[in-house]
């Protein structure tokens, strides 16, 4: 989906700031997975996961099994 959405130009937000700050809500309400939010920035994980931390949003919010077992397969 491609959405667009006009914004006033004094926010102080370039385009691909403006993208990263939807990601990272989307991502912290769980409506949008790693992997998705990866995908619409064309970022690695590791970048992902400082995006977010720039966002003040915590990477792992999941259950403490969903946790586990991201931990027991990262591959990058």
């Amino acid at each position: 989906m491609q959405v667009t959405i006009d914004l006033p130009d004094d926010m102080g937000l370039d385009e691909h700031e403006a993208k990263e700050r939807v990601v990272a809500l989307l991502y912290e309400a769980g409506m949008l997975s790693e992997k998705q939010g990866r995908d619409v920035l064309g970022l690695s994980r590791r970048a992902f996961q400082g995006m977010l931390s720039e966002h003040d949003v915590a990477y792992m919010t999941g259950a403490p099994e969903d946790i586990q077992y991201e931990l027991r397969h990262r591959r990058e």
